[in-house]
């Protein structure tokens, strides 16, 4: 079932990112705030409250020396004390020293806080106290206030700010995503590009290479039911022709054309084996049945049944003598099936009375086998392609030049080696021909 874009799940990249960034903001915001206001509250209360101790040491130490039961001097203090109560917008109380209050003037607010500041008059034993509200409180509402509004400006811009760029980050993502749902929609020729940061081009680049792979994939696929179409029509109506003519008397049904019939069905289920032995192949690494055999052995076995291909093509083969020491630790089955399809290549690549030469030599952990035909070499556009299935690299030949297999010998052989922890590889190729390199793995 095709997931429509309507059903896609999920909040935007872009806008996740943004909301992401902004409760971080938020969040640092607000533990700034907090540690700034128990700073500065902290620190305006210290210097409120040392300034009213100043101003209230400073009015007791003037009343000081007073007569308070002389009339006259009570009015005088009672005039500044009546100047301190409006200048501190507080309650201002003198008291005796029986305890009797001699001045009270100003009055407080009701439900405000408040701070009580008393200081002893020196030489008459009265007392000077003063209530006056907390002033700290007020600007600290404002102060925090200001804080708040601030915090959610910049919350709102760092936002705003974060939904753009994140909008422009997240560009890239979605042109790979249009580019992969025109792929899916069968656009191979779809492609993506990245933006100005390094992660959105691997992830394009990596999208591309994906795409060239499909693209590529699907051309082998249709090139593939071509080829398989023809290697399989053409054996497939030789044969019914063959039988059809025997049928209507048109020939005789004698052995020549038997042999003929023969040699068609032989071809139409030759292909159809090939394409058992790669579905084989792919498995081979679940059926494998590993085991400790002469390497000497293996090629020799390998040899004997690929002597009658070669004879048949005119093609000599030659297998340089290997160290019998030399042990390897595979499935012989797999790994000889392999060998010959590798060998069976090389003896359609070389001309006839030409000779293929095997060579066998240990590099570190494993035995190194050496294949060299006489053909013409690989073309650097088909280089990359060879171990493709289906890929054959004769596609310019003429109509009426024969064709070099179907295209799956040598995948075959990839998937054996590589189910038998081995390895195939192009060593070099030319005009002189084009060796291929076989590693197996040595026996512990």
């Amino acid at each position: 079932m095709t997931v429509g874009q309507s059903e896609i799940r999920g909040q935007p990249l872009g806008l996740r990112l943004a909301l992401l960034l902004s409760a971080a903001v938020l969040a640092v915001l607000l533990v700034a705030g907090l540690a700034v206001n128990r700073i500065v509250s902290g620190s305006l209360e210290r210097e409120l409250s040392a300034a009213e101790r100043d101003r209230i040491t400073v009015v007791a130490g003037a009343i000081a020396g007073v007569d308070l039961n002389a009339p006259k001097a009570m009015h005088g203090v009672e005039v500044v004390l009546r100047r301190v109560a409006n200048t501190m917008r507080g309650h201002v109380q003198l008291i005796g020293p029986a305890g009797d209050l001699l001045v009270d003037f100003g009055r407080l607010p009701p439900g405000v806080s408040t701070e009580s500041l008393s200081e002893p008059i020196t030489g008459s034993g009265a007392t000077l106290r003063i209530d006056v509200p907390r002033a700290d409180r007020a600007f600290l509402g404002v102060f925090n206030l200001s804080l708040l509004v601030a915090g959610l400006l910049a919350t709102l811009a760092v936002g705003l700010i974060a939904l753009v760029l994140a909008s422009r980050l997240t560009r890239p993502l979605h042109a790979v995503a249009a580019a992969a749902r025109r792929l899916g929609h069968g656009d191979l020729d779809a492609r993506a590009t990245g933006g100005p940061d390094r992660e959105s081009n691997e992830l394009a680049d990596a999208f591309n290479a994906m795409a060239a792979r499909v693209q590529r994939s699907e051309m082998l696929r249709r090139r593939a039911a071509s080829d398989m179409a023809h290697d399989l029509a053409t054996p497939a109506t030789v044969l019914e022709s063959q039988l059809q003519a025997m049928v209507d008397g048109v020939v005789p049904a004698d052995r020549e054309q038997l042999d003929r019939a023969r040699a068609a069905a032989g071809a139409l289920s030759g292909v159809i084996l090939q394409l058992g032995e790669l579905v084989d192949a792919e498995s081979a690494v679940m059926q494998r049945r590993p085991q400790v055999i002469s390497l000497v052995e293996l090629l020799a076995e390998v040899e004997r049944a690929i002597v009658p291909l070669f004879r048949e093509r005119g093609v000599d083969i030659r297998v340089a003598e290997a160290p019998a020491s030399l042990r390897v630790d595979v499935d012989s089955t797999q790994v000889g099936r392999a060998l010959r399809n590798v060998l069976a290549n090389a003896a359609q690549q070389s001309p006839r009375e030409a000779t293929v030469h095997v060579a066998v030599e240990a590099a570190g952990a494993e035995a190194l086998v050496r294949v060299t035909d006489a053909g013409p070499g690989i073309a650097p556009e088909d280089l990359a392609h060879i171990f493709e299935r289906f890929y054959r690299a004769d596609q310019a030949r003429g109509a009426g030049e024969p064709r070099s297999g179907s295209g799956i010998g040598l995948t075959i052989a990839r998937e054996l080696l590589a189910a038998n922890g081995g390895r195939i590889a192009v060593e070099r190729t030319g005009a002189d021909g084009t060796t291929f390199a076989i590693g197996l793995p040595l026996a512990g």
